[in-house]
């Protein structure tokens, strides 16, 4: 069988990336991972090896600053969907400088 000549590699590559990919985590995943590798890094900190440790360290800390990014924008993503879900309940009077007030001005 002969290949495609016409085949355009950066497509393919592309596409056999997105098959092996599947769908994309979401932000609890990632929370739930990050999570297990700070545990896990902290059951290195009591390891005799120094330098195990100081890679420990390290790795807390970086996970710590991400976690906390992911937990702040989860808050975040929360107090969205509540304010939206308060947007589209409200069907009262708009307040504010509607075309009546402006003539008043």
């Amino acid at each position: 069988m002969m290949a495609n000549l016409n085949a355009d590699p950066t497509k393919a590559r592309q596409a056999r990336r997105r098959k092996r990919q599947g769908q994309p985590g979401t932000l609890e995943d990632a929370r739930a991972l990050l999570w297990r590798a700070l545990e896990r890094a902290g059951d290195l900190l009591e390891e005799e090896d120094p330098f195990l440790s100081l890679k420990a360290i390290h790795a807390i800390s970086q996970g710590a600053s991400a976690y906390a990014r992911i937990v702040e924008v989860g808050e975040i993503e929360a107090r969205l969907a509540a304010l939206e879900g308060q947007a589209s309940e409200d069907t009262g009077p708009r307040i504010g400088r509607g075309q009546h007030d402006k003539e008043t001005a």
